[in-house]
């Protein structure tokens, strides 16, 4: 795949997700909640420098299918898996991707640890008058975590060769960031 590729899909997944946003009530629902949460994230997902993670896609379709109902959300899915699907890719293939999913996945399984850690303690706590949905967003934040572990997982696996993949007798060398490191292709 070429940068020119690379570039190409990561845009398009960009452009159809800044789309969908269009389409959706600033402030509200999922949306509303991601760009209240992490703005810059968000914005950084919309400007096509991050592929945000499968779940937000999902939500954001949600809050579609309440404001324009389930067929329409359905047939928008179709496309928005296939894009997010070579947008993805193309990301992490891109130099220094592995390196960055390895990077993500250390960060979000931190994240998944303090998830079950809050929602352990909003359930020995019981109801919190303060802030009642403090158990509803660790359990939120917790299955976010998980479905991100375990599709940072896929992506890393995706993105790694697997040891002796390459000819040890002087043949072919893997390409540098192909997911191997030098000690292993000594």
């Amino acid at each position: 795949m070429t940068v020119h590729q690379h570039a190409y899909d990561v845009g398009a997944f960009a452009r159809y997700l800044r789309e969908l946003a269009a389409r959706l009530e600033p402030g509200r629902g999922w949306y509303g909640v991601f760009t209240r949460r992490d703005p810059e994230g968000m914005r950084s997902c919309l400007d096509g420098a991050e592929i945000p993670p499968w779940d937000v896609v999902e939500s954001l379709l949600a809050d579609l299918a309440a404001l324009h109902g389930s067929g329409f959300a359905e047939q928008v899915s179709v496309r928005a898996a296939a894009l997010y699907s070579a947008a993805a890719v193309a990301h992490d293939r891109r130099p220094g991707g592995r390196q960055e999913l390895v990077h993500r996945l250390e960060l979000m399984v931190r994240e998944q640890t303090r998830a079950a850690e809050r929602l352990r303690t909003a359930a020995a706590a019981g109801a919190d008058p303060a802030d009642p949905e403090a158990p509803s967003w660790a359990q939120d934040d917790l299955r976010r975590a998980s479905a991100r572990c375990t599709e940072l997982r896929r992506r890393l696996a995706a993105v790694t060769v697997p040891q002796g993949w390459f000819r040890e007798d002087g043949g072919a060398e893997a390409p540098e960031g192909a997911g191997v490191s030098a000690g292993e292709r000594a």
